[in-house]
């Protein structure tokens, strides 16, 4: 099987397979400092999933908080307003992975 090279925020490399729309699954590596939020909450089609590489955040979802750690994943229907807080201390870099 051959795979061609999409670039992705975040990655030194991602590889999908040939003749596959890279749309169908949309991954990026995301960082955020303490104290911040990577943007305000929204909303979008799809099903979300945050998997937390380093540090710990608070996921937000229709008014409330859900801690998350490292080695942690949530997954959440996208049409839900939701965000990413990081209440710190130190950085929090987590896997992004949304499927339409």
């Amino acid at each position: 099987m051959d795979f061609v090279e999409v670039p992705v925020k975040g990655l030194r490399k991602m590889l999908v397979a040939e003749g596959l729309d890279p749309g169908r699954l949309h991954v990026h590596l995301s960082e955020i400092g303490s104290g911040t939020r990577a943007h305000p909450a929204h909303a979008h089609d799809g099903v979300e999933a945050f998997l937390v590489l380093e540090g710990s955040g608070i996921v937000e979802t229709a008014g409330s908080g859900r801690p998350i750690g490292p080695e942690e994943c949530l997954v959440l229907d996208a049409k839900i307003e939701h965000g990413l807080f990081n209440p710190g201390p130190g950085r929090l870099r987590y896997l992004v992975i949304t499927a339409p």
